[in-house]
């Protein structure tokens, strides 16, 4: 968390016995060399990664039930060179032309458009008419784009064929009707009378809750479908829809009762089917072939149910595999196949499952279906003890309580000395449950009278006491405590394993079981963040190349997703295509990128190449404010002090450095009469050391605070103090590094965070050569805004706040992009009112920065909504915005305003046909643009590779206009073309790196200015992850940056 670079990173291990692979990191940083200004090699920058770094193929391994393995990819390896047994592209000299009928189809629809928009002008300007139509919002597609020098591409996309002229759908609800009396043979607390506890996730008071979920909700809706279906075709999300191929036979409350056994008790269930409007997928079909666009319709995505519905159709025999996980609504992951699964290690065991998506798409001409390998992390399944014998027994035992906590298991409920038999068992007499582990047992357990007696945390069977009351098994006495282990001996004559602790199921009144009689259920995901080591072992095994994940979906995928062979699929009249589509992209020329020549301080040109570029003799092209106070503070902890020289001495060569680079500073620091070393005890706060220490440099009035933080990693503490401390409380810009690599002196680590210096202090690191098409007037502001959200937090984010981030341009460089940022509603995607007051701000800034005048054309990319939300851009976050021009702006002048999504979260992928078209880690070359073959003609959007992967396999972004209202008025005709280069060029121009970066850097920079945000808040979210469900909500401050701090690029 250092300011410093990443670009050093793990390369591919190959799918075959591959050797370790390339080098790179990623575009949230610029490690590279730096010459010129010093010794070294090229100063590099960026990230330019593909989906994860690292990685190997892979391995071998058979599976179980429907999977028979495979040879896989190999265990990779670290000895062999990189790519080693793969060929260069995907199925080299096998590519096909993209099909031909659907070029000419995309180029008539646009043809008819065009048409259609003179005729309309025609009328209008005869008199017929009175005004232009409006079709700013969710605007047709005005051209496809024409620069560059075509490629044909692979994609992961399959064609997808339906026959079926209409379908039927239902939503459902199923809940509790009846419950039986709880005959479960399982020690638990009881009152007198001999009523039963409750266990697993049961209501409050003892009471089930009412709607079923998760597994049994499945379970329900099959037993329902079973009953009811008679032979009709059904598939099913096992969740909230079912889809027929006819009516149902329903009954005439459309509710079908049906029984669930589970925990020893048959209840009764209510499945609620309730009729939706039919699907017409003739309609669809008819939709993708039209050449016309519905006048006035802005609706989108069109068909969405019938959508939806086939990717229930495709998805239905994975999810309702038992040797397949799912997750969410389309991700897929098989539970039995080794060489697809990988542990995570210590300490939780994790493991990483290498799965697929799948989901229906449409498209000019035809529908889609989009495959991609994803990867999740799930919690260990196995026998319970076993597991414990992995995690450790000698550790705190809180430690393995909240291990344990939240798994799901089938829990094997044994058969009585006296009973000769039971229903439903895993051996004779024996049965099967399964229940929601809630711990271990605890001195804390239980409530009221007669609680458990539990003689320490982790207490074994012989430590733990339960109240028995009612009729108790022979040798047991009645209105007494019995021990676990009493219990299982005289009810059952099984001797229970003395060394493991008791697991509980609930906690008002637990029921107590033997760790060695539950297995956890395979397939439940992790609910938390990824520890770092969990993270770099995941990004190891991940990260593959485009030819290794290419042919993973052909076979693995297919055979995963049950793609062939599928009698769903057939009963649906729903066909897969059997390979792989091609697709036409463009590959767009870069842009030169200007800095200034250190002796003549005049404007000096550098090539890009392969989407990088050096900085070789040359400076900063303009430095920011003149920084004639700093300080710098040096951090260390008191059980591992820090030699304060030899700090100091590269502090200084870097403030050198810095100098030479074009960067306007005081030699020296501030003279203070203390030492620069702020010593945080071992078990002392961060934050106050730091805060006292800051307090002390108030008398020197410091412009900037570097910061050298002890050891070799961030300690994210440490970090999140300075943050904090600097941004909110101080306003002193603060850059951190690493001490362990100041030390080094190495120019590209000094190069790296002198750019963020720079940037913090006002200054332009870097122009393009030939100023960007439509900013260079000056008469056009940039505008990017993000939301993030409480996620991956464990079960209880109640009251955690969504955050979000604004950045905007100040003048036509396109360098300075100073933010603004505010918390909201959590896990509200749409932006509050807060948004017209920051806008307004927003234009105010502009217009300080270009005396006095407001721009006329604003460019806003709203960085990562969905397609279902685009709607919800232009009727809740749009009107904010116009009314904060509105207010602005004199009453007869407004701006044109152009809104773009910007989504990188997307599973559209392409993969290079032809070596002569793809970069050393085997991707796309950068600059790749796609436009057609896998977009709709009636919709503007594309898909670029702006940046060069360095390993893994290249995401594009994908950039959708939801409303436009300056570039074909401006650009004309060249609208598309105007569009993708202003988003391309503008990937070069990210501040702090070397590299053209991902995704355009106002939504770029706004995704950093949220994660500045949940900095300030960290301990708030970390307090949300460790507490239990049952803890109060968590209520987070808002924060605001200190008034000094506001309208730069702080959070850089």
């Amino acid at each position: 968390m250092a300011d410093r670079g990443r670009g050093r990173g793990r390369g591919d291990r190959g799918g075959g016995r591959g050797g370790r692979g390339g080098r790179g990191g990623g575009d949230r940083g610029g490690s590279a060399t730096f010459s010129g200004i010093g010794p070294g090699g090229d100063f590099r920058g960026g990230r330019g990664g593909g989906d994860y770094r690292g990685g190997r193929g892979g391995g071998g391994g058979r599976g179980r039930g429907e999977f028979r393995g495979g040879r896989g990819g190999g265990r990779g390896g670290f000895g062999g060179p990189k790519f080693a047994g793969e060929d260069e592209v995907f199925r080299p000299n096998a590519a096909p032309q993209p099909d031909p009928k659907i070029s000419v189809l995309e180029d008539k629809i646009l043809s008819d458009l065009g048409m259609a928009s003179k005729m309309s002008a025609l009328k209008i300007s005869s008199g017929k008419g009175s005004k232009a139509p409006t079709d700013e919002r969710l605007p047709c597609r005005p051209a496809f784009g024409t620069r560059g020098k075509e490629v044909v591409l692979w994609t992961n996309y399959f064609a997808l064929g339906v026959k079926t002229p209409s379908l039927y759908r239902y939503s459902l609800k199923a809940t509790l009707k009846m419950k039986e009396k709880d005959t479960a043979q399982t020690p638990k607390q009881q009152k007198k009378g001999g009523k039963g506890g409750k266990g697993g996730k049961g209501g409050k008071g003892g009471k089930d809750e009412k709607e079923a979920k998760g597994m049994k909700l499945q379970a329900v809706i099959k037993s329902a479908l079973d009953k009811i279906a008679n032979g009709i075709p059904c598939a099913t999300e096992f969740k909230a829809q079912v889809i027929s191929i006819a009516p149902l036979p329903l009954p005439d409350d459309n509710i079908v009762q049906v029984s669930y056994t589970d925990e020893g008790k048959d209840d009764i269930y209510e499945v609620k089917f309730d009729p939706a409007p039919d699907l017409n997928m003739d309609a669809l079909r008819a939709y993708v072939q039209s050449t016309q666009h519905p006048t006035g319709d802005t609706k989108f995505p069109r068909f969405a149910e019938e959508i939806d519905a086939l990717s229930i159709i495709t998805g239905f025999q994975a999810r309702a595999s038992d040797q397949v996980g799912s997750l969410g609504k389309s991700r897929y992951f098989p539970l039995n196949v080794p060489s697809e699964i990988n542990s995570l290690g210590f300490p939780d065991f994790n493991t990483v499952i290498r799965g697929y998506f799948q989901s229906a798409r449409p498209a000019t001409g035809r529908l889609l279906l989009n495959a991609n390998v994803s990867h999740g992390v799930f919690r260990p399944a196995g026998n319970v003890a076993d597991l414990m014998d992995k995690y450790g027994l000698n550790g705190p035992p809180n430690n393995l309580n909240k291990y344990l906590s939240g798994l799901r298991c089938q829990c094997r409920i044994l058969a009585e000395k006296t009973v000769p038999g039971s229903k439903g068992g895993a051996k004779s007499g024996e049965r099967v449950i399964k229940k929601l582990i809630a711990g271990i047992a605890l001195p804390s357990d239980g409530s009221g009278e007669n609680r458990p007696k539990v003689k320490r945390a982790g207490a074994t069977p012989s430590e733990v006491s339960f109240f028995l009351s009612g009729a108790v098994p022979p040798g047991l006495k009645a209105d007494a405590y019995c021990t676990v282990a009493d219990y299982y001996l005289k009810k059952y004559g099984y001797q229970v394993k003395p060394k493991y602790p008791v697991v509980k199921f609930g906690n008002a009144r637990p029921i107590y079981m033997p760790a060695e009689l539950l297995e956890v259920i395979p397939g439940q995901v992790l609910k938390r963040k990824t520890l770092p080591d969990e993270t770099a072992q995941m990004i190891l095994f991940a990260c593959r190349s485009p030819v290794a994940n290419a042919t993973s979906i052909m076979t693995m995928g297919r055979r995963v997703l049950g793609l062939d062979g599928n009698t769903k699929l057939t009963q649906f009249g729903v066909t897969v295509g059997k390979e792989l589509l091609t697709v036409r992209g463009r590959e767009l020329l870069a842009p030169d990128v200007v800095y200034l020549n250190p002796q003549t301080n005049k404007r000096s040109t550098v090539k890009a190449f392969e989407g990088g570029w050096n900085m070789r003799d040359v400076k900063v092209a303009k430095s920011g404010r003149f920084l004639s106070k700093w300080t710098w503070v040096n951090v260390e902890f008191s059980d591992r002090p820090s030699d304060p020289s030899v700090v100091l001495g590269a502090m200084k060569d870097w403030v050198t450095f810095m100098r030479r680079m074009g960067i306007a500073m005081e030699e020296r620091p501030i003279m203070y009469n203390f030492g620069p070393t702020v010593s945080i005890p071992r078990y002392g706060s961060a934050l106050d050391a730091l805060r006292a220490r800051f307090k002390m440099l108030q008398q020197g009035a410091p412009q900037f605070v570097f910061v050298v933080l002890p050891g070799k990693k961030t300690d994210s503490n440490v970090y999140n103090a300075v943050k904090f401390l600097g941004d909110v409380e101080f306003g002193y810009p603060t850059v951190c590094v690493l001490q362990a690599n100041i030390i080094k002196r190495q120019p590209q680590y000094f190069a790296n965070v002198a750019l963020k210096v720079n940037l913090k202090a006002g200054g332009i690191n870097h122009k393009l050569s030939n100023d960007v098409s439509i900013i260079k007037d000056g008469k056009t502001m940039v505008v990017g805004y993000d939301v993030t959200h409480p996620t991956n937090l464990g079960r209880n984010t109640e009251g955690l706040p969504s955050l979000v981030g604004m950045v905007s341009s100040i003048d036509q460089d396109l360098a300075q992009w100073p933010a603004t940022a505010w918390s909201q509603a959590g896990k509200l995607e749409m932006l509050d009112e807060t948004l017209r007051q920051r806008f307004a701000g927003r234009l105010k800034l502009w217009s300080r920065h270009n005396n006095g005048q407001l721009p006329q054309n604003i460019i806003i990319f709203r960085d990562g909504v969905s397609e279902g939300q685009f709607e919800q851009v232009l009727d809740k976050e749009l009107p904010l915005i116009r009314e904060a021009c509105a207010t602005t702006y004199p009453a007869k002048q407004k701006p044109k305003i152009s809104i773009i999504v910007s989504v990188k979260r997307h599973q559209t992928r392409f993969y290079p046909t032809d070596p002569n078209h793809m970069t050393k880690s085997r991707n796309i070359k950068n600059g790749t643009v796609v436009d057609r073959g896998v977009t709709q003609a009636t919709v503007w959007d594309f898909f670029l590779t702006a940046h060069q992967a360095l390993q893994g396999t290249a995401r594009p972004a994908h950039y959708t206009v939801l409303l436009d209202e300056v570039f074909r008025q401006t650009l004309g005709s060249e609208a598309a073309n105007g569009l993708e280069n202003l988003t391309h060029e503008m990937c070069y121009l990210f501040g702090r790196a070397t590299k053209a970066v991902s995704i355009c850097p106002p939504a770029y920079y706004a995704d950093i200015v949220c994660t500045r945000q949940r900095v300030y808040v960290a301990d708030y979210f970390e307090r949300s992850e460790t507490q239990s469900t049952t803890s109060s909500s968590v209520v987070v401050p808002s924060v605001e940056v200190h008034k000094d701090l506001e309208d730069t690029m702080y959070y850089i």
